[in-house]
């Protein structure tokens, strides 16, 4: 850490040539040098990483990820299929993730040479302000518009963008991919908690993202028929209903701030009618932590939590089915339309009663020191094991050289 070789790396990937032959290896350099005792002193590759604003050095890091990573098979298996709908960084980087978790046994040993490469654009993205604009102009499938530097209008701020965000497709892509015997809990939990930020910064800014909300909203009630239907299985390993509880208070965060985030009225309509659709989903939940809590056992408080949680969702089922039913009675139609159903909601929100919850836009801020130390050592311990199981050495004077430097103290 005396000599810096910080500038020397940053050298490598500014140039075109010196990159497309060591630019791999150099990020992978610098992210275990942004990661050596970072929490034991202070690390000068940190502050030094955190202060670049050289936008072509930047843009490096995702190119590399997709496009140098000599183990990125991943990205070429998904890539011709990309680009029948759309290319770019976070589309593949959604395949590339997804894959990591799900891959088969063959593929796991390259699979785990990624982790070098999505180290390195964390630390750039949690350390490096300017990285995300960098990311956000270089990679126009983000969809996003620079923020207008006239005053903003009482009336709802403009949409970002008219594509899908990649973060949201990223979670939802999860969420429906991994519920499998060896349920991923932590990640599921870091999952739901990326999306409840992403809401909260869109009521807090009153961004309105152009996005297809039902696919989450979907994902959303097909993980909570995950949980229930693998209760006794699930119960064993893990308190599902503090996942469980994320999940509700979601469904309550749309119900409770919709208006100021959706894109159009019709969005919050549409929110009404999924959850009165597959109410029995709800139902059921509501049965279970019902039964659970009612009893002396473990889970007594966690479950208590969720029932009163459910307390407007049920509200909305219970007001509207009736009002549905009644619909279908008066004009003989033994099933409605989505139309039909939309109508019936909009007809009768005055007359629903809702209970205001707090706290639902408030969330606990990421502290990586405190809480996922032991997460990133065992992390870099990893990525070093396989950095020297994959060093190639040309020649035995080479192997030498590395043997003598790793005796110097």
């Amino acid at each position: 850490m005396i000599n810096s070789i910080f500038e020397a790396i940053l050298q490598i990937l500014s140039s075109p040539l010196s990159r497309r032959e060591h630019g791999y290896d150099a990020v992978v350099l610098l992210a275990l040098l942004v990661n050596y005792r970072k929490y034991e002193s202070v690390n000068p590759y940190i502050v030094k990483l955190s202060i670049v604003d050289d936008e072509a050095t930047l843009n490096v890091i995702p190119f590399l990820t997709l496009k140098l990573h000599p183990y990125s098979f991943l990205f070429r298996q998904y890539k011709d299929k990309e680009e029948e709908h759309q290319s770019g960084f976070f589309s593949a980087l959604t395949n590339m993730v997804g894959s990591m978790f799900i891959a088969d046994a063959d593929e796991k040993i390259s699979v785990q040479t990624n982790e070098a490469i999505l180290l390195a654009l964390y630390e750039a993205v949690h350390l490096n302000r300017n990285f995300i604009t960098v990311l956000a102009q270089s990679h126009p499938e983000m969809g996003l518009m620079t923020t207008p530097t006239s005053p903003i209008p009482m009336t709802p701020v403009t949409p970002l963008g008219t594509t899908p965000p990649s973060s949201d497709d990223l979670m939802v892509e999860f969420i429906v991919t991994h519920m499998m015997k060896e349920f991923p809990m932590d990640l599921y939990v870091r999952c739901i908690q990326i999306v409840h930020k992403l809401l909260c910064y869109q009521k807090k800014c009153r961004v309105r993202l152009h996005y297809t909300w039902r696919e989450l909203w979907s994902a959303l009630i097909n993980l909570l028929k995950f949980l229930m239907s693998n209760e006794t299985v699930l119960l064993a390993k893990h308190n599902i209903f503090t996942l469980a509880l994320m999940v509700v208070n979601l469904f309550n965060m749309f119900i409770t701030y919709g208006d100021t985030f959706l894109p159009t009225p019709s969005s919050y309509d549409e929110l009404y009618y999924e959850i009165i659709r597959m109410h029995q989903n709800f139902d059921n939940l509501y049965s279970m932590v019902l039964r659970l809590s009612t009893n002396a056992g473990q889970w007594k408080e966690p479950a208590s939590k969720v029932t009163h949680a459910l307390v407007n969702i049920r509200a909305i089922i219970n007001h509207f089915n009736p009002k549905i039913e009644s619909y279908a009675a008066v004009n003989h139609i033994s099933q409605l339309s989505e139309d039909q159903v939309l109508e019936v909601v909009r007809s009768n929100y005055d007359t629903l009663t809702l209970k205001l919850q707090d706290g639902l836009d408030q969330y606990e801020r990421y502290s990586e020191q405190h809480k996922e130390a032991a997460f990133f050592k065992e992390l870099v311990r990893s990525i070093s094991i396989n950095v020297r199981k994959n060093l190639a050495f040309n020649t035995l004077s080479q192997e030498l050289l590395l043997k003598e430097f790793s005796t110097i103290s």
